[in-house]
């Protein structure tokens, strides 16, 4: 028996955004897949344009008819993981013997060690289990702070209206989004100078709609402040942490993002208020209509802001870049500024599609990412290692898969609560 369709038309709401979705939640969507042929040409339609008219009636006729009529409209769903990253790279010097490829494969996390020389066939790693209480993956959890300072908990929020700022409707959207419409009045109710502020806590994510169409997921860990309605001759935002931007097109009014390392817990304060932010501004990211990523977190050792299309130009302190599609701007500790070209958008942006994803990442930047995701302090009893990894694994996993993908002779793991001791 198929699955019961308004689970479905939730499910596929944040499918089609790229959201994480759990376990439950992919299997229950392949069941719905599987009974009906085209079903996926009628997402990948919707994928498209999730925001569009007829992406949400259509979404809508699935909550309100129980037809079979809609569900011949699909095909199976894959869900095919990140193709694993070649190892011949540039970079290839630095990788060590026991690099490894993690892959996932209809919910099961798969584990090679890859020998450094070529012509030898990849072996199965064995991998013991971890003597742990489990911990479940982040999910969409954020605190909406309105300029009045009242605090929503939009986890825990029902779907619908929030507020009114204004002339400015704050609603949470059926697939869980955050959005800002004005609403069609003949009474004009000035909200210049009133700032929300939208902050995800670690094992967090969350989707913002802004008043001008622009979407923005935001990262765990992470803060966006911006404005109740767009006024004046720019549209400015300001972020600390990790988002990824899809910017509306609007010429005449520039997009602009100042960028703060984060977090911390006075900056976090400062941008959730009309307060001036006290962190060190990373720089201004300046666009008309585009889409890029930016990662700015006080414990990573450079600021990066990667362009996925269009065009954007990176400033600070007077010293500016224009990017292209596939660069990547790194600003160091040093508050030196260069370019790389031909970054991997895919790995970049791999959090926003419900994945990480691991291009020769060194150690300690993939125990930073686990950390955020599932809200996780890390110790090590023993000097990293020069280890490094490659390949995809889903972040809706529990901790203790991805501990068993990670273990391996070199690695050990020690799980008491959320405290991670990496052992010798």
């Amino acid at each position: 028996m198929e699955p019961f369709l308004a689970d479905i038309a939730s499910i596929a709401h944040r499918y089609i955004r790229n959201e994480v979705l759990s376990q439950k939640e992919l299997d229950l969507l392949r069941q719905w897949a599987a009974a009906g042929e085209g079903r996926q040409d009628w997402l990948d339609e919707l994928k498209r344009d999730p925001d569009s008219e007829y992406a949400q009636a259509q979404l809508d006729r699935m909550q309100n008819v129980d037809s079979k009529a809609i569900w011949s409209k699909f095909e199976t769903q894959t869900f095919t993981p990140p193709v694993p990253l070649p190892l011949h790279s540039p970079r290839r010097r630095w990788i060590v013997a026991a690099s490894i490829i993690l892959l996932i494969s209809a919910g099961a996390t798969w584990l090679w060690l890859l020998p450094h020389r070529q012509g030898i066939s990849p072996t199965p790693a064995t991998t013991q289990p971890v003597a742990a209480s489990d911990i479940q993956p982040g999910g969409n959890k954020a605190v909406l702070t309105l300029a009045d300072g009242r605090r929503i908990d939009l986890d825990s929020s029902a779907n619908g209206v929030l507020t009114h700022q204004g002339n400015t409707k704050v609603s949470k959207l059926a697939d869980g989004r955050l959005a800002y419409n004005k609403e069609k009045t003949s009474v004009e109710k000035p909200v210049a100078r009133a700032y929300n502020s939208l902050s995800t806590p670690r094992a967090g994510q969350f989707t913002l709609r802004l008043p001008d169409g622009t979407n923005v997921w935001l990262n765990n860990a992470s803060i966006i402040r911006y404005p109740v309605a767009f006024i004046g001759s720019d549209r400015t935002v300001e972020i600390a942490g990790e988002a990824y931007f899809e910017i509306a097109k609007d010429a005449s009014h520039p997009f602009r993002v100042i960028v703060h390392r984060g977090p911390a817990a006075t900056g976090l304060a400062s941008l959730a208020s009309d307060a001036v932010p006290v962190t060190d501004e990373g720089g201004t990211i300046e666009v008309l209509g585009t889409s890029f990523n930016v990662m700015a977190y006080n414990d990573e050792p450079a600021e990066l802001t990667t362009l996925v299309n269009g065009s954007i130009r990176f400033t600070r302190d007077g010293a500016g870049v224009l990017l292209h599609p596939e660069e990547q701007s790194v600003l160091d500790a040093n508050s030196v500024l260069h370019v790389l070209p031909k970054v991997d958008v895919a790995e970049v942006t791999a959090w926003k599609n419900g994945y990480f994803n691991f291009d020769h990442a060194s150690f300690q930047t993939t125990m930073r990412q686990l950390a955020r995701w599932y809200d996780i302090t890390v110790t090590y009893q023993v000097q990293p290692t020069g280890q490094e990894f490659q390949g995809g694994i889903q972040r809706n996993l529990p901790l203790s898969v991805i501990l068993k993908a990670l273990e391996n002779e070199h690695i050990h793991f020690k799980l008491e609560g959320r405290d991670l001791t990496v052992l010798p």
